[in-house]
């Protein structure tokens, strides 16, 4: 059963009543909320782990720097980041620095939900790419002239996992075929981001030919609404 997506946020912030609007406004979505004080503890949580949104109080110390340092980063450079602020004087600055949204402090849990529901295509986006649904489904492998039917073991808007009979190379490009359900054929390149002993890999989507960034976010949209269906105890 594919699980619907569950978004994930942080604050970064040490101030109760910030604190307060954004756990409410978040709730809203049953979304998850981790609090954490000082920027460091915040860049140490975002190397960790995988986040959709984060809230940044730019009273901080620090604050700036965290949202460069997200953007230049490799695990959720593409996350969604809301920079609370008192006064609008750096307004130019924090988004030349990387932040999508400003919110004026003090924040309420209005303008929380309001903010969250401006971004959510955004949030759901960044998730598609690396969510990974199960799947089982034949996938041709080309590296140069050598091809190879391997085994797609799960699936997301970023890349594949997959098992092979003959071991790729870690950094290897490849072009990869293979067809979902409705007959939807997507052909592309992509690079192996991994490999391991027994015989799996992970592939980074770097193309997808045509229509199939389109017909591959159309069928992770239904894989995500027949999760959130399954997901939901019978009346």
């Amino acid at each position: 059963m594919t699980q619907p997506l569950e978004l994930e946020f942080v604050l970064v912030s040490s101030d109760y009543a910030t604190m307060q609007a954004v756990s409410k406004g978040v709730k809203k979505f049953g979304a998850k909320f981790l609090l954490v004080p000082t920027a460091h503890e915040a860049r140490e949580s975002l190397n960790r782990r995988k986040i959709g949104g984060v809230f940044v109080d730019m009273e901080v110390p620090g604050a700036l720097g965290l949202i460069e340092s997200t953007r230049k980063g490799t695990s959720n450079n593409k996350a969604v980041i809301f920079a609370c602020l008192a006064n609008a004087k750096d307004a130019s600055l924090i988004l030349s620095a990387g932040a999508n949204f400003l919110l004026r402090k003090p924040l309420s849990e209005e303008s929380v939900t309001l903010h969250i529901t401006i971004s959510k295509d955004l949030l759901l986006r960044e998730q598609r790419r690396y969510f990974r649904h199960v799947v089982n489904l034949l996938v041709i492998l080309k590296v140069g002239d050598l091809e190879q039917q391997a085994c797609m073991t799960n699936l997301s808007g970023g890349g594949m996992a997959v098992r092979t009979a003959k071991p790729l190379k870690h950094g290897t490009v490849v072009d990869f075929a293979f067809e979902l359900s409705m007959g939807i054929q997507l052909r592309g390149k992509g690079q192996v981001a991994w490999v391991s002993s027994d015989g799996h890999a992970g592939i980074l989507m770097q193309t997808l030919r045509g229509k199939g960034n389109e017909q591959l976010d159309a069928w992770l949209a239904t894989r995500e609404q027949l999760g959130q269906k399954e997901a939901k105890p019978d009346a």
